[in-house]
């Protein structure tokens, strides 16, 4: 005989977003809030051409201010200032663009689109890198 299954109601869902609560165990990272700005930067009309550009470079004879350590520097300082225009008082408004650059690496490497992923791509595939020492 079948056993009689009793189904308890779930307490309703919050009708406004103001309503619900986030259960998290960290508060969003530093690479979070880069993330946020870099996603805001690509798709600004007047901002987004010049700051791809200083993406775009895999090796220093292609970066736009002569190295790629100089593109990372200067797109850094772009999301300090994206991120001072959104609000002055924004997390990323007072650090450094040296610190703002590391998080750019890792956004970079969540979309696999950091310079050292793009330089081994060939026609769409990832070819093995040469070890002509380049370790980077």
């Amino acid at each position: 005989m079948a056993a009689s299954v009793r189904h308890v109601m779930p307490p309703p869902l919050p009708e406004r977003i103001e309503e619900w609560r986030r259960f998290l165990k960290q508060e969003r990272t530093l690479n979070d809030l880069v993330e946020d700005i870099h996603r805001i930067l690509v798709a600004d009309e007047e901002d987004g051409p010049t700051y791809r550009a200083l993406l775009r470079a895999v090796y220093d004879e292609q970066a736009k201010e002569g190295s790629l350590s100089a593109d990372n520097i200067f797109a850094a300082i772009m999301i300090r200032d994206k991120a001072k225009a959104l609000d002055a008082v924004h997390e990323l408004a007072d650090q450094k663009a040296a610190t703002i650059s590391k998080a750019l690496n890792i956004v970079m490497r969540r979309y696999h689109s950091s310079r050292k992923e793009r330089r081994y791509i060939l026609e769409g595939e990832a070819v093995p890198a040469e070890n002509n020492g380049d370790n980077e």
